[in-house]
C-alpha cells in the first residue's frame, strides 16, 4: 500500500506537469501565431532551448551537504558544475531539516534529478519504489565502471539493482585526542595502554591537569550512541543491528556483553571525566568544544576528515601545532588483540523515479566520479577556493577556511588526489582503515538510536543498573521491531 502510494503520488506529479506544459506550450503557440514578431520570438525560443537539450538540460539537485558554505557560494558551485558537466544545474539545499524537507518535497510529487540520501533513507525509499533504477546506465559507463571500486557498487546494490550514485567515499571514525592538552599532562598519546583502565588514566590526568573548571576530558554523542565502537571494541560488540547464526537479528551493544562498558561510562561520569552534556549534545556541540577556539574535551570518536577539519581550521586561524593539534587512534583493543571501528554507511545521490532529466543526472555522477570532480566536490571553486595553474596551485583566504571539503573530503574517484594534500593528521588516521567495516543498514535506525541511547544514559546515571537496563534495552528494541531477540 505504501509502495502503490508513493509511486501514485510521483505519477500523478508527471501527469500535472504533463498536462500543464502541454497548456502552456497550446497557449503560447495560440499567442504567437498571430504576429510576425511573436513567430520570431517563437524561432529564437525554440532555438534557445534545442541549444539547452544539446547541451544536456536542466538538472535539478535537492542537496544536503554538499555545495557552497552558503547561498552566494553554492551559486558559484552550480555555475562551476554547470560549466564542467554542459548542463544547467539548479541546487536547492534547505537550511535545516534536511530530511523532513526531502520527504515533504517527495511527497508533494516535487521532480528532482537527483536527491542526496543516506542509506538508511536510500533503503527506505528504493522500497516504496520512489528511485529509479540505473543499474544498466551505470554499467554502461565505462566512467563509473572504471574510476569507482567495485566494491562500493557492491555495497549500494539492492536486489541485484542500482538506483543512485555516490556523493563521496565513506571513511571511518577515529579515536581524535588534542595532544597539546597530552602533552601538557605529561601524556605521550602513542604510548597510551588500549584498555577501558588505560584511557581512564589519560582522562584523569588531563582532568586534573586542567584549571578549568568546565572542562571535561570525555564527550560522546549518548543520546543517538554516536559513536561508541571504538569503546566497545573491548568487548568486541559491533555497532548497530547484526545477525545471528539462526538470522534473528539483534543489538549487540544491548546484550549483558556490553555490560561493562556501560558501567565504564558510569565510572567516568561518577568521576567527573564525562561530559555530563553528552546526554543531550549532538554532533555539532561536541567538535565545537573539542574546537581550537574552546578545547572544552579532549577526547571524542568522529570521522577521519573531522581529525584534519579541525587541524586545518586551526592553521587557517593561525594557531600553532604546539597549542593545538588533533591526532587520532583507533580506541580500545578487542578481546582478540585487534580493533573496531566503523566505515561510514554511503552518502549517494539517487535519482527519483520521476526525475525528468536522468540522463543529465547520471552526466553529474560521472563527472563526481573523476579527478576534476573530486576538486570540485574538495578543495573547491577554482578562482574562489584556489588559484593557479596545475603544479602552481594557491589556496585563497576562502579556500584555506574551508578545509578542503564541499562536501567530499574524500571523493568516490579510486585514484583521486588531493590538490593540496590531505590536511595535517589524516593520513594518520587513514592508517587505521583495515579495522573499519560497514554497518547492516537498519531501516529504523532512529528507534535504535533512541532505544539504545536512552537505556544507556539510564544506566550511567545510576537510574537503572546495567543488567535491568540493558534487559529494558533489548525489551524495547524487540517490541518496535528493531531487533528479533
Amino acid at each position: 500500500m505504501k509502495k502503490r502510494r508513493v509511486m501514485s503520488l510521483l505519477a500523478a506529479a508527471l501527469m500535472v506537469c504533463s498536462i500543464s506544459a502541454c497548456t502552456k506550450q497550446e497557449s503560447v503557440s495560440t499567442k504567437e501565431s498571430q504576429t510576425e514578431k511573436s513567430q520570431t520570438e517563437e524561432n529564437k525560443t525554440e532555438a534557445a532551448g534545442q541549444a539547452d537539450k544539446e547541451a544536456g538540460g536542466t538538472v535539478r539537485v535537492m542537496a544536503a551537504i554538499t555545495g557552497g558554505k552558503d547561498e552566494a557560494e553554492m551559486k558559484l558551485f552550480a555555475e562551476a558544475l554547470s560549466q564542467a558537466t554542459g548542463l544547467t544545474v539548479e541546487i536547492e539545499k534547505p537550511a535545516s531539516d534536511y530530511d523532513k524537507v526531502l520527504m515533504q518535497k517527495l511527497s508533494g510529487g516535487e521532480a528532482y534529478d537527483l536527491i542526496y540520501v543516506t542509506a538508511s533513507q536510500y533503503a527506505n525509499l528504493v522500497d516504496q519504489g520512489a528511485l529509479m533504477d540505473i543499474t544498466d546506465r551505470v554499467k554502461g559507463s565505462e566512467t563509473l565502471t572504471n574510476n569507482v571500486d567495485p566494491a562500493e557498487w557492491n555495497d549500494i546494490t539492492i536486489d541485484g539493482k542500482i538506483y543512485a550514485g555516490f556523493n563521496k567515499k565513506e571513511i571511518h571514525r577515529v579515536v581524535a585526542l588534542n595532544n597539546a592538552l597530552l602533552k601538557k599532562a605529561g601524556i605521550d598519546y602513542k604510548n597510551i595502554e588500549p584498555t577501558m583502565d588505560g584511557y581512564y588514566d589519560v582522562m584523569k590526568k588531563l582532568k586534573d591537569n586542567s584549571p578549568d573548571p568546565d572542562f571535561y576530558p570525555f564527550d560522546s554523542i549518548l543520546s543517538e550512541t554516536w559513536d561508541l565502537q571504538p569503546w566497545m571494541a573491548a568487548e568486541g560488540l559491533k555497532d548497530g543491528v547484526v545477525l545471528d547464526d539462526s538470522g534473528k537479528k539483534y543489538a549487540p551493544y544491548a546484550e549483558d556483553e556490553a555490560a561493562p562498558v556501560w558501567e565504564w561510562f558510569k565510572k567516568l561520569y561518577d568521576n567527573g571525566l564525562l561530559d555530563p552534556s553528552s546526554f543531550v549534545d549532538k554532533t555539532k556541540d561536541m567538535r565545537a568544544k573539542m574546537g581550537a577556539s574552546s578545547q572544552k574535551t579532549a577526547v571524542t570518536a568522529d570521522w577521519t576528515a573531522w581529525v584534519g577539519l579541525h587541524n586545518a581550521n586551526a592553521k587557517a586561524a593561525e594557531i600553532s601545532p604546539e597549542d593545538y593539534e588533533i591526532v587520532s587512534l583507533p580506541g580500545l583493543k578487542t578481546p582478540d588483540g585487534s580493533y573496531m571501528l566503523v566505515k561510514g554507511n554511503a552518502s549517494l545521490f539517487a535519482v527519483p523515479a520521476n526525475a525528468k532529466n536522468p540522463d543529465g543526472a547520471m552526466k553529474i555522477l560521472e563527472y563526481f566520479a573523476t579527478q576534476e570532480g573530486g576538486n570540485l566536490l574538495s578543495t573547491g571553486i577554482p578562482g574562489h577556493d584556489y588559484t593557479g595553474t596545475e603544479g602552481k596551485y594557491e589556496l585563497t583566504e576562502t579556500g584555506a577556511q574551508h578545509g578542503n571539503d564541499h562536501g567530499a573530503p574524500f571523493p568516490i574517484y579510486k585514484d583521486f588526489k588531493p590538490i593540496f594534500g590531505f590536511n595535517p593528521g589524516v593520513e594518520e588516521a587513514l592508517s587505521y582503515s583495515n579495522y573499519a567495516t560497514i554497518d547492516m543498514i537498519i531501516p529504523n535506525e532512529k528507534d535504535y538510536k533512541e532505544i539504545v541511547g536512552k537505556w544507556g544514559i539510564k544506566i550511567i546515571k545510576g537510574e537503572v543498573s546495567a543488567a535491568d537496563g540493558l534487559s529494558g534495552m533489548r525489551k524495547e528494541l524487540v517490541d518496535r521491531k528493531v531487533t528479533d531477540r
